[in-house]
């Protein structure tokens, strides 16, 4: 039987030269270490998408669109694969496109601020107009010469050959494999919802939930008779969990909002 609460610290995730290793915390039983071996490139791939919660919430609290072109880039090599139980019409929760335009606006928001400081008005100084110039008067020109002969027109060229497509942008090729499955969904104020992960034995099983921000998340992990395998219960709005069933077996998940107020939450799994 395991039993065990899950962290990632996003200095360990950045640091580690083969991928996060996750930390687990037990309850009641001693620290426990996944294995990097145990990773598989989807694990890696929910692992990574946590660093960028990590780092997108700081970029944010520090104001900095650097930090928000980082999490953008490292984002986009992470492929996801839609969950088929997510809510219609809603968006991820992180983008590499919307944290870009993020860092965008946020930039164009520092050098407003920047301009205030050095001139003291948000209103950029405008130079006074030149004096008006009387323009000279216009040049004396020669007659026009006479028309040229027509000549006829030259041979039609030798079309080139069609030059080959050009390669598809995006992801085609992932070190984070087919990508984690994300499912959006929207939880109103106490909600929980849940689903059910069939994990195979032996296997590692990584489940992560990222919120907008607006109220605290919480994860768990329940086995078929109930039992809880890992709740993360931190006050922050990205828990995760990492489990390694010895047998092929059942889990009913359940994501948590703890807030007042309803939150856009995206699901995460190998």
């Amino acid at each position: 039987m395991m039993r065990s609460i899950v962290h990632i610290p996003m200095m360990a995730l950045l640091l580690s030269p083969l991928g996060p290793a996750a930390h687990a915390f037990s309850i009641p039983d001693p620290v426990q270490t996944v294995d990097a071996g145990d990773e598989t490139p989807e694990s890696r791939g929910v692992a990574r998408t946590l660093v960028v919660a990590h780092l997108v919430d700081w970029a944010r609290a520090n104001r900095d669109p650097a930090a928000l072109l980082i999490a953008a880039r490292m984002l986009a090599e992470v492929p996801m694969r839609a969950g088929p139980d997510g809510d219609a019409g809603l968006e991820p929760v992180l983008t590499p496109y919307a944290l870009r335009e993020e860092a965008a606006a946020l930039g164009d928001a520092r050098l407003e601020l920047d301009d205030t400081v050095v001139t003291g008005s948000r209103l950029r100084s405008v130079q006074p107009p030149a004096e008006a110039v009387e323009p000279p008067p216009p040049p004396i020109t020669a007659p026009a010469p006479p028309p040229r002969p027509i000549t006829p027109p030259p041979p039609p060229a030798v079309p080139m050959p069609i030059s080959p497509p050009a390669p598809i942008a995006g992801v085609v090729a992932s070190p984070f494999g087919v990508g984690p499955i994300s499912t959006v969904k929207r939880l109103n104020s106490r909600e929980t919802w849940s689903f059910v992960v069939d994990a195979r034995g032996a296997q590692l099983l990584r489940v992560a939930a990222i919120g907008d921000g607006d109220t605290n998340i919480d994860l768990i992990v329940r086995d078929e008779r109930g039992q809880i395998l890992c709740a993360d219960g931190f006050d922050d709005h990205y828990p995760s969990c990492t489990l390694k069933p010895p047998a092929a077996t059942r889990l009913r998940v359940n994501v948590v909002n703890r807030g007042d107020v309803w939150t856009k939450v995206q699901i995460l799994s190998n």
